[in-house]
């Protein structure tokens, strides 16, 4: 397994656990306390979620690379799987991106614009990852 494979499952790791975090938070606070999503204290889970988040991802990715050191990082196959993914998931925000415009220009409350930009980012990570790890495992 390269590095840049090991560095994708890792990200998926993190992704995973952050997204399933944050609405684990969300949904258990809007069944406690007898609420709509809407009306739950959403803000902090989400921001915390995305702290916690970037901030796993900054201490796995040099733990990886000094891990792996004195092998060669990427090489052109890697270099082609990643672009081919990053376009992949790139279609799925550009998707969200006009979502969270119609639900800004529908008046919603801020919850369901957040929501949608969230989630669409999730999605096109999840995306991303999981076009390179089938690359990775069948070939382009």
């Amino acid at each position: 397994m390269t590095f840049t494979e090991r560095y994708t499952w890792a990200g998926l790791a993190i992704s995973l656990a952050t997204f399933v975090g944050y609405w684990s938070v969300v949904v258990a606070r809007a069944v406690t306390d007898g609420l709509p999503l809407v009306d739950v204290a959403w803000r902090g889970p989400m921001l915390w979620s995305l702290v916690l988040g970037g901030g796993l991802y900054a201490v796995v990715m040099p733990a990886l690379w000094l891990r792996g050191r004195g092998e060669a990082l990427t090489d052109v196959r890697d270099q082609e799987i990643e672009r081919y993914a990053e376009t992949a998931g790139a279609r799925i925000v550009g998707l969200a991106v006009p979502a969270a415009l119609v639900v800004l220009a529908l008046d919603v409350p801020p919850f369901w614009t957040a929501t949608v930009l969230f989630t669409g980012s999730f999605l096109g990570a999840l995306t991303s990852t999981g076009v390179a790890l089938v690359a990775y495992r069948r070939g382009l």
